[in-house]
């Protein structure tokens, strides 16, 4: 398929365009790039997208080109869907820092709340995205706010599971993130990776309480695991501490702040602890990675 493809684009004007409209009617890859994900099939469209809410839309990446026309929504179709369905109506959040595209399909209304792919956001970031998007839908009624990362479901996740907090709509972090698992998925494992579920539950605390968010410089002494997690008891006893931070904040931009040199632990330990070498500072969110292995390419 990709080879083909590229020969289409490479063809002349008239076969491209012929071609193109066909792949994307016929194409079985993008079902399969969903997974779980739940498709818009409605009205001519098939599209990695979902409604969350009636003013809430997940989507996943509107890409450009053959990516977009293989295996992604493409970013025509997006448009002609939101166009078609809310005219003038809607507004696009994009949480991608990886990647971006030209707002114009979009007439202009596209917001960015950038952070990494499989990292939570700075708690700085969801409270910003929040009262956007409560106020874009309570500016109109008929206002509809479309929120998507590369895949659609993490990140959008994540903050999608946070407005629904901070607009009253869910009234802990668990329901927030049930109900988008039912309503994005098909297997009910809408936002799986830990570190962006604590984020849901710390934002549902700040809600909860009332709180505003102030962060606050700590000095980091030591960390310790405790259990040690089973990838540690698995033949490899060594293990590396790296430590970074959000520069203001920022979701995007993570700057190292220290990095241990690799250590033996006994193996079938119940918990270690890591001294750190160095008087280590942090400011607001803070990042931890432990690694094992002699490479140090697995993490935890």
């Amino acid at each position: 398929m990709d080879e083909q493809s590229t020969r289409l684009v490479h063809s002349s004007t008239i076969r491209t365009r012929m071609a193109i409209p066909n792949i994307k009617m016929t194409n079985p890859i993008k079902k399969l790039v969903s997974k779980q994900r739940k498709r818009y099939t409605e009205d001519g469209f098939n599209l990695d997208l979902t409604y969350i809410l009636h003013n809430v839309i997940a989507m996943g990446f509107p890409a450009e080109n053959l990516e977009g026309v293989v295996y992604r929504n493409h970013i025509d179709d997006v448009s002609r869907l939101l166009d078609q369905k809310h005219p003038n109506h809607y507004k696009i959040y994009n949480l991608c820092s990886e990647r971006s595209y030209d707002s114009r399909k979009f007439h202009q209304r596209v917001a960015t709340y950038p952070f990494q792919d499989h990292n939570p956001p700075s708690i700085e970031v969801i409270k910003p995205f929040c009262e956007d998007v409560h106020q874009w839908l309570d500016k109109d009624s008929r206002n509809v706010a479309a929120v998507h990362c590369k895949a659609g479901k993490g990140r959008t996740g994540v903050m999608i599971c946070c407005y629904l907090l901070h607009s009253l709509q869910c009234v802990s972090a668990e329901d927030a993130l049930n109900y988008y698992g039912q309503k994005r998925t098909f297997d009910k494992k809408g936002v799986t990776i830990p570190s962006q579920r604590r984020y849901v539950n710390y934002y549902a605390l700040l809600v909860e309480k009332n709180l505003n968010y102030k962060p606050v410089v700590l000095t980091v002494k030591e960390i310790k695991l405790d259990p040690v997690p089973n990838i540690f008891n698995s033949g490899q006893t060594c293990i590396r501490l790296v430590i970074s931070e959000w520069i203001n904040g920022d979701s995007s931009k993570i700057r190292k702040v220290y990095s241990s040199d690799v250590q033996d632990m006994r193996r079938n330990a119940s918990d270690v602890t890591i001294r750190l070498t160095q008087m280590t500072q942090v400011l607001g969110d803070v990042k931890v990675e432990c690694y094992n292995k002699h490479k140090m390419k697995k993490k935890v």
